[in-house]
């Protein structure tokens, strides 16, 4: 009796929970998440790239003679600044001086030659056309005639060589510029086109050398060609030691380096206190250009996978995927040149806590 008591208990307790495992568990709600927004603006942005540079004299040059002889003067010091046409060294003159002397006699002798050779061939001239005279004397006084006008050319062009060498005893300043340390001494023998004497260095204006990457460099291309950007009195800020000059962009190169994958920029400024020093390394931010109706967003916001780049926004409390285009960033912000509309609500921060579909609440909008 007793074991039957017990067997109808076990059956009644198995019933009992069948029947409460036939009931629907209720399903766990998660609660909207709370999510920070800001709204969506286009509007024309600036853009500026930065990047580092090298300030470069596009005049730099060590100075060698034009005629060989020795070092009798030197006009400067080490550090002058110095102006196009200023005298820094002077070679012996005086075997030039003789060989212009030499070569204007020469000069003189061969135009009386000429005069001579000249009158002869006239009166040559009349003659034969008169038959008092052979062809053979008419052919004789125009063969001396020419002859004496050749002479003539050359003893001109030596006296122009000698009087050219004469000046280049006077090694001049080509340029403006700072001129460094002289590399001989007076009393020194100098070879024409071989001895170095001196560095001179032009410092105004300077330029920045500097290096973009390929892909902003086609990016650059691709949005000024579509319209996106536009350029609006470009122009250039040199960083040095603390400090900012402003210039101008020079030139962007049109072909990429296949090495560095770079492609080589220059931009110029005025450096009339000569307070900017070839060699120097600065940073370089160039100013100008203009996305048409871009959307400023953190880098936070920013989602990407190996498809797409994509932001999260709200539509009915709904957390939306909304794929987006970049067309500038930073570290700081992304410029969103396509994918987005004015108004949309996007969401800056809570991502572990929300995914595609997610009720959220907006708690704040920027």
């Amino acid at each position: 009796m007793i074991f039957k008591k017990n067997i109808f208990l076990i059956l009644s307790i198995a019933i009992f929970i069948s029947a409460c495992d036939q009931k629907e568990t209720p399903k766990m709600v998660m609660p909207a998440q709370p999510v920070s927004t800001m709204s969506a603006k286009g509007e024309d942005l600036p853009l500026t790239f930065t990047y580092p540079a090298k300030l470069v004299s596009d005049y730099d040059v060590i100075i060698k003679p034009q005629v060989s002889g020795i070092i009798i003067e030197k006009y400067f010091k080490a550090g002058d600044l110095v102006k196009k046409g200023q005298k820094l060294f002077l070679i012996e003159p005086d075997k030039f001086e003789a060989n212009v002397n030499s070569a204007y006699g020469k000069a003189l002798t061969a135009k009386a030659n000429f005069n001579n050779a000249s009158k002869e061939y006239e009166r040559n001239k009349i003659l034969f056309e008169k038959k008092a005279i052979s062809q053979k004397e008419y052919d004789t006084s125009l063969a001396n005639f020419d002859s004496a006008k050749a002479n003539l050319i050359s003893a001109r062009a030596d006296l122009a060589n000698a009087r050219i060498d004469l000046n280049h005893t006077k090694i001049v300043a080509p340029f403006d510029g700072v001129i460094g340390d002289a590399l001989i001494n007076i009393g020194d023998f100098v070879s024409a086109s071989t001895t170095e004497l001196v560095r001179i260095t032009n410092l105004n204006p300077i330029y920045a050398d500097f290096y973009i990457s390929d892909t902003d460099k086609l990016n650059l291309n691709r949005n000024i060609k579509t319209g996106k950007w536009e350029l609006d009195n470009i122009h250039a800020t040199l960083n040095i030691n603390g400090e900012t000059k402003q210039g101008k962009l020079y030139f962007i190169d049109s072909v990429i380096d296949s090495k560095s994958g770079s492609v080589k920029a220059k931009a110029i400024f005025d450096n009339n206190n000569s307070s900017l020093l070839p060699g120097s390394f600065a940073n370089i931010t160039s100013e100008g250009f203009i996305q048409k109706n871009g959307y400023k967003i953190p880098q936070s916001a920013i989602m990407q996978n190996q498809n797409e780049v994509y932001v999260y926004t709200v539509v009915n409390n709904k957390v939306t995927k909304t794929p987006v285009n970049i067309s500038y960033q930073d570290n700081k912000y992304a410029i969103i040149s396509s994918g987005l509309k004015d108004n949309d609500k996007i969401i800056l921060d809570n991502f572990k806590k929300i995914r595609i579909g997610s009720d959220v609440q907006e708690i704040g909008s920027k």
